[in-house]
C-alpha cells in the first residue's frame, strides 16, 4: 500500500513537470515591460540631472550677481560724490567687475539718475540686479537704449574689402574676411577701451571671395564662407593667443557661392547659405576638433538668391533672407540631428531686397534689412513653433541697410547703410519689439559700410568699409 502510494505521487509530480510551462526565458511581453521601465528610469535620471545642472547655474549668477552688488555699493560708499562707478572696469577701484570662468557680466550706469544695473549670463541664462530695488530677477536688464560714439583712434586698417566681421564670446579678440585679399584679419581687443590692434600674425587665407565669418559657443572654431572655391574654411582658435590655425582638413565643399554662415547656439551645428543654388549646406560640428561633416541629408531649399541667415537663441528655429524671392524662408530645426525642416507656412513676405537678418536675444522678434526699400522688416516670432508674423508697424526707414546687429539685452539696434555711410540707431522696445529711431538717428562712418557686430559685453560696435579698407570702433553709450 506504502509502494502504491509513492508510484501515485511520482506519476503526479512527473505530469506536474511535463506540463509545467517553460521558465528559461522571458515571454516578449516581459522583455518589453522591462524596456519600458528602464526607458522611464532613464529619462527621470536625464531629467533629474539637467535640473540639477541648472540649478547650479542659477545659483553661480545670483552668486556673481551679489558679489557685483556689494562692490558697487562700497563704491559709492569711497566716492566722493556718492556715485555709482560710470564703466564696469571702473568698479572695484579701477579692479572692475570681472567675468567669472563660467559666466559673463555686463554692466549699465545711468548718469542722469546715478543708478546701475548688471547682468550675469551662463550660456544663455540671464538674471540681472538693479540699484533701484537690489532684488536679483531673472531676465537682461531693462531697456536700455544706446548711442555710438566714435572711439579714438576711431579706426583700424583690414585686408581688401572687408566684408564680415566677429567678436569672440570671451570679447578677446575679432576678425574680419576680407573679400579681394582672400584673408581674415585677427584682432586683440582691449576689454576696457574696446580699441582693436592687429595681432603678431595679422592675416590668416581663407579661399577667394571670402565672405561670411561665424566663431563657435566655445570660442574653438571660427569659419568662413568663401564665394570663390564653394567651400567653407575651418579653423582652430587658441583661446590664450586668439590666433586661427586652418584644421588638418582645411576645408569642407558647399554648393554654389556660400554667402553668410552660422553656428547653432549648441555648438552641434553650422549652416551657410548658397547663393546660386538657392539652398542651406546643413554640417554636423565634433565640438572636439571643430571639423565639419555633412548631415545625411546635407541640404534644404530656400528662396531665391539667399543671403543672412539667423538662428533661434534655443536653436530651436533658423530663418534666412532670400534676397530676389524677397521672402523669408522658416525652419525648425531638429536639435538632435541638426536637420532642418520648413515650417508649416515656410516662407514670409518681406519688402524689397531682404540682405540681412538677426533674431532677437529674448528670441520674441525677428529683423531682415530690406536694402531694396530701404527699410528694416520687423516681425513677432512665436516662441513655440517658430512662426514669424508681420509687427503691427510692419518696417522703419533706414537707407541701402545690409549689415544689421542687436546689443546683448536687445535694446539697441544698429544697421549699415551703404549708400551714404551712416550707421543706423534704433531703440527696441522690449513688449512689442518694434523699432523706433533714436534721438540721434545715424552716425558716419566711411563710405560703404557692409559687416557689423556688437561685443558680447555690449561695450563696442565694429563696422566694416569695403571701399576704404578699415574697421570703424564704437563705443556705446546710455
Amino acid at each position: 500500500m506504502l509502494q502504491f502510494y509513492y508510484w501515485m505521487n511520482y506519476k503526479a509530480d512527473n505530469r506536474h513537470i511535463a506540463v509545467r510551462p517553460n521558465k528559461d526565458g522571458f515571454t516578449i511581453v516581459e522583455l518589453l515591460v522591462v524596456i519600458v521601465i528602464i526607458g522611464i528610469l532613464a529619462a527621470i535620471t536625464i531629467i533629474s540631472f539637467s535640473g540639477i545642472s541648472q540649478r547650479a547655474t542659477v545659483a553661480s549668477l545670483q552668486s556673481d550677481l551679489k558679489n557685483a552688488m556689494s562692490i558697487l555699493e562700497v563704491d559709492k560708499i569711497n566716492s566722493s560724490t556718492e556715485a555709482y562707478p560710470s564703466t564696469k572696469e571702473g568698479a572695484d577701484s579701477g579692479r572692475g567687475l570681472l567675468n567669472t570662468s563660467a559666466n559673463l557680466i555686463r554692466y549699465t550706469y545711468n548718469v542722469s539718475n546715478n543708478s546701475y544695473c548688471v547682468e550675469a549670463e551662463s550660456n544663455g541664462t540671464i538674471y540681472h540686479l538693479s540699484s533701484s530695488d537690489k532684488i536679483i530677477t531673472s531676465g537682461a536688464c531693462p531697456s536700455y537704449t544706446k548711442t555710438l560714439a566714435t572711439m579714438s583712434p576711431a579706426t583700424i586698417a583690414t585686408g581688401v574689402a572687408p566684408f564680415d566681421i566677429v567678436v569672440s564670446n570671451n570679447n578677446a579678440s575679432a576678425y574680419a574676411t576680407n573679400t579681394t585679399s582672400g584673408t581674415i584679419s585677427q584682432y586683440n581687443r582691449n576689454t576696457s577701451t574696446g580699441e582693436l590692434t592687429a595681432m603678431s600674425t595679422p592675416t590668416i587665407a581663407t579661399g577667394a571671395f571670402a565672405r561670411g565669418i561665424a566663431i563657435s559657443p566655445d570660442d574653438t572654431s571660427v569659419y568662413v564662407a568663401n564665394q570663390g572655391p564653394d567651400n567653407i574654411s575651418m579653423y582652430s582658435r587658441n583661446s590664450s593667443t586668439g590666433q586661427l590655425t586652418a584644421l588638418s582638413t582645411p576645408t569642407i565643399a558647399t554648393q554654389l557661392n556660400p554667402y553668410y554662415i552660422v553656428v547653432s547656439p549648441d555648438g552641434n551645428s553650422v549652416y551657410v547659405t548658397n547663393l546660386s543654388s538657392d539652398t542651406i549646406s546643413m554640417y554636423s560640428r565634433n565640438t572636439s576638433t571643430g571639423e565639419l561633416t555633412v548631415l545625411s541629408t546635407p541640404t534644404i531649399a530656400t528662396g531665391s538668391f539667399p543671403r543672412g541667415i539667423a538662428i533661434s537663441p534655443n536653436g530651436a528655429s533658423v530663418y534666412v533672407a532670400n534676397y530676389s524671392g524677397n521672402t523669408i524662408s522658416q525652419y525648425s530645426r531638429n536639435t538632435s540631428t541638426g536637420e532642418l525642416s520648413f515650417l508649416g507656412t515656410p516662407t514670409i513676405s518681406t519688402d524689397a531686397g531682404p540682405y540681412n537678418i538677426i533674431v532677437s536675444p529674448d528670441g520674441n522678434s525677428v529683423y531682415a534689412t530690406t536694402g531694396d526699400n530701404h527699410t528694416i522688416s520687423m516681425y513677432t516670432r512665436n516662441t513655440s513653433t517658430g512662426a514669424l508674423t508681420a509687427m503691427s508697424t510692419p518696417t522703419i526707414a533706414c537707407w541701402t541697410s545690409y549689415g544689421i546687429t542687436i546689443s546683448p539685452g536687445g535694446a539697441s539696434v544698429y544697421a549699415t547703410n551703404v549708400n551714404n555711410g551712416t550707421v543706423s540707431m534704433y531703440g527696441r522696445n522690449a513688449t512689442t519689439g518694434i523699432l523706433t529711431a533714436q534721438s540721434t538717428p545715424t552716425i558716419s562712418i566711411t563710405n560703404n559700410p557692409y559687416g557689423i557686430t556688437i561685443s558680447p559685453d555690449g561695450e563696442s560696435v565694429y563696422a566694416t568699409s569695403q571701399n576704404s579698407n578699415i574697421i570703424t570702433m564704437y563705443s556705446t553709450e546710455l
